[in-house]
């Protein structure tokens, strides 16, 4: 099968978009970036538990780092995004938290601005998108918060 390329000779993007490695969120997350966010290009590496991988990191490195730093770097990507969310099994899934949403959402928020933080001074000119994906509606809907 042959598909026409729309990035022949370009070897830049807008973003790069780090997410955890789980199958059910990752369709709705390209929309939420592409729609919502308005990011039209951009590196969408995905490791377990997002934020969480960039915090376990012990050097600038790791795999976390360099699926960031290739983005920044070679890409000359402007915006990291970070995407956790809830239920996630690198974190330990919401049993953790016995069913409060409201402390799990808390928790990741937590993760979420340590793994900025943790980035902003190797990358300390880029925007930061922190955002946080929330069962609604009895699991039938996905809420995407900006953190």
């Amino acid at each position: 099968m042959k598909t026409s390329f729309k990035f022949k000779d370009i070897h830049s993007c807008d973003a790069v978009v780090l997410t955890c490695i789980d199958f059910r969120f990752w369709r709705e997350t390209l929309e939420f970036v592409e729609k919502e966010l308005d990011i039209k290009t951009f590196d969408f590496p995905s490791l377990p538990g997002a934020a969480k991988a960039i915090n376990d990191c012990l050097s600038d490195g790791d795999l976390a780092f360099q699926c960031i730093g290739v983005p920044c770097e070679l890409h000359h990507a402007k915006k990291i995004v970070i995407v956790n969310h809830e239920d996630c099994g690198a974190y330990g899934g919401s049993g953790k938290f016995d069913g409060d949403q409201d402390a799990e959402q808390k928790f990741h928020e937590e993760e979420l601005w340590r793994a900025k933080a943790k980035l902003i001074d190797k990358y300390p000119g880029k925007e930061y998108i922190l955002v946080y994906a929330r069962l609604a509606d009895e699991g039938e809907k996905i809420d995407f918060l900006k953190i």
